[in-house]
Protein backbone atom coordinates (compact mmCIF):
# COMPACT_ATOMS: atom_id res chain seq x y z
CA UNK A 1 0.00 0.00 0.00
CA UNK A 2 2.87 2.19 0.59
CA UNK A 3 3.76 2.11 -3.09
CA UNK A 4 0.26 3.12 -4.08
CA UNK A 5 0.24 5.95 -1.58
CA UNK A 6 3.58 7.13 -2.80
CA UNK A 7 2.41 6.98 -6.43
CA UNK A 8 -0.79 8.90 -5.57
CA UNK A 9 1.27 11.53 -3.78
CA UNK A 10 3.49 11.92 -6.85
CA UNK A 11 0.42 12.21 -9.07
CA UNK A 12 -1.04 14.88 -6.78
CA UNK A 13 2.24 16.76 -6.92
CA UNK A 14 2.35 16.47 -10.73
CA UNK A 15 -1.34 17.41 -10.99
CA UNK A 16 -1.03 20.58 -8.91
CA UNK A 17 0.81 22.68 -11.61
CA UNK A 18 -1.68 21.46 -14.22
CA UNK A 19 -4.62 22.52 -12.02
CA UNK A 20 -2.97 25.90 -11.46
CA UNK A 21 -2.43 26.25 -15.22
CA UNK A 22 -6.10 25.32 -15.80
CA UNK A 23 -7.17 28.00 -13.31
CA UNK A 24 -4.97 30.56 -15.09
CA UNK A 25 -6.50 29.56 -18.46
CA UNK A 26 -10.05 29.85 -17.08
CA UNK A 27 -9.26 33.23 -15.51
CA UNK A 28 -7.71 34.39 -18.78
CA UNK A 29 -10.73 33.16 -20.76
CA UNK A 30 -13.07 34.98 -18.37
CA UNK A 31 -10.99 38.14 -18.70
CA UNK A 32 -11.06 37.89 -22.51
CA UNK A 33 -14.81 37.24 -22.50
CA UNK A 34 -15.32 40.33 -20.37
CA UNK A 35 -13.05 42.33 -22.69
CA UNK A 36 -14.99 41.08 -25.73
CA UNK A 37 -18.28 42.09 -24.07
CA UNK A 38 -16.82 45.50 -23.21
CA UNK A 39 -15.71 45.94 -26.85
CA UNK A 40 -19.22 45.01 -28.04
CA UNK A 41 -20.91 47.45 -25.62
CA UNK A 42 -18.43 50.20 -26.49
CA UNK A 43 -19.02 49.65 -30.23
CA UNK A 44 -22.81 49.80 -29.74
CA UNK A 45 -22.47 53.01 -27.73
CA UNK A 46 -20.20 54.56 -30.36
CA UNK A 47 -22.58 53.49 -33.14
CA UNK A 48 -25.46 55.17 -31.29
CA UNK A 49 -23.41 58.35 -30.93
CA UNK A 50 -22.51 58.32 -34.63
CA UNK A 51 -26.16 57.85 -35.61
CA UNK A 52 -27.25 60.66 -33.27
CA UNK A 53 -24.62 63.01 -34.69
CA UNK A 54 -25.60 62.20 -38.27
CA UNK A 55 -29.28 62.63 -37.40
CA UNK A 56 -28.44 66.09 -36.03
CA UNK A 57 -26.55 66.88 -39.24
CA UNK A 58 -29.47 65.60 -41.33
CA UNK A 59 -31.83 67.81 -39.32
CA UNK A 60 -29.57 70.82 -39.87
CA UNK A 61 -29.59 70.08 -43.61
CA UNK A 62 -33.38 69.63 -43.64
CA UNK A 63 -33.80 72.93 -41.79
CA UNK A 64 -31.41 74.67 -44.20
CA UNK A 65 -33.25 73.19 -47.18
CA UNK A 66 -36.60 74.35 -45.82
CA UNK A 67 -35.25 77.85 -45.13
CA UNK A 68 -33.77 78.16 -48.63
CA UNK A 69 -36.94 76.91 -50.29
CA UNK A 70 -39.02 79.34 -48.21
CA UNK A 71 -36.71 82.21 -49.21
CA UNK A 72 -36.92 81.14 -52.86
CA UNK A 73 -40.72 81.05 -52.76
CA UNK A 74 -40.81 84.47 -51.08
CA UNK A 75 -38.53 85.87 -53.77
CA UNK A 76 -40.66 84.24 -56.47
CA UNK A 77 -43.82 85.72 -54.92
CA UNK A 78 -42.32 89.22 -54.77
CA UNK A 79 -41.03 89.08 -58.35
CA UNK A 80 -44.28 87.59 -59.63
CA UNK A 81 -46.27 90.34 -57.89
CA UNK A 82 -43.99 93.00 -59.37
CA UNK A 83 -44.41 91.53 -62.87
CA UNK A 84 -48.18 91.27 -62.38
CA UNK A 85 -48.31 94.97 -61.47
CA UNK A 86 -46.17 95.88 -64.50
CA UNK A 87 -48.38 93.78 -66.78
CA UNK A 88 -51.53 95.40 -65.34
CA UNK A 89 -50.05 98.87 -65.89
CA UNK A 90 -49.02 97.93 -69.43
CA UNK A 91 -52.55 96.61 -70.08
CA UNK A 92 -53.99 99.94 -68.89
CA UNK A 93 -51.52 101.85 -71.10
CA UNK A 94 -52.41 99.64 -74.08
CA UNK A 95 -56.12 100.14 -73.43
CA UNK A 96 -55.68 103.90 -73.10
CA UNK A 97 -53.59 104.10 -76.27
CA UNK A 98 -56.08 101.89 -78.13
CA UNK A 99 -58.93 104.18 -77.00
CA UNK A 100 -56.97 107.22 -78.19
CA UNK A 101 -56.25 105.62 -81.58
CA UNK A 102 -59.85 104.48 -81.97
CA UNK A 103 -61.11 107.98 -81.11
CA UNK A 104 -58.80 109.60 -83.64
CA UNK A 105 -59.78 107.06 -86.33
CA UNK A 106 -63.51 107.68 -85.67
CA UNK A 107 -62.95 111.40 -85.84
CA UNK A 108 -61.10 110.98 -89.13
CA UNK A 109 -63.92 108.90 -90.65
CA UNK A 110 -66.68 111.21 -89.42
CA UNK A 111 -65.15 114.46 -90.44
CA UNK A 112 -62.86 113.67 -93.34
CA UNK A 113 -63.06 117.07 -94.92
CA UNK A 114 -63.61 119.19 -91.84
CA UNK A 115 -60.81 117.36 -90.05
CA UNK A 116 -58.42 118.17 -92.85
CA UNK A 117 -59.62 121.77 -92.97
CA UNK A 118 -59.14 122.25 -89.25
CA UNK A 119 -55.66 120.79 -89.43
CA UNK A 120 -54.67 122.92 -92.40
CA UNK A 121 -55.87 126.17 -90.87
Amino acid sequence: MQCVDLFQEELKTALKPLQEKLKIFKDCKLNWSQTAEHIKIQAQHTERQIKEEFEKLHQVLRDEEAARIAALREEEEQKSQMMKEKIEKMSRDISSLSDTIRGIEEEMRAEDVSFLQVRII
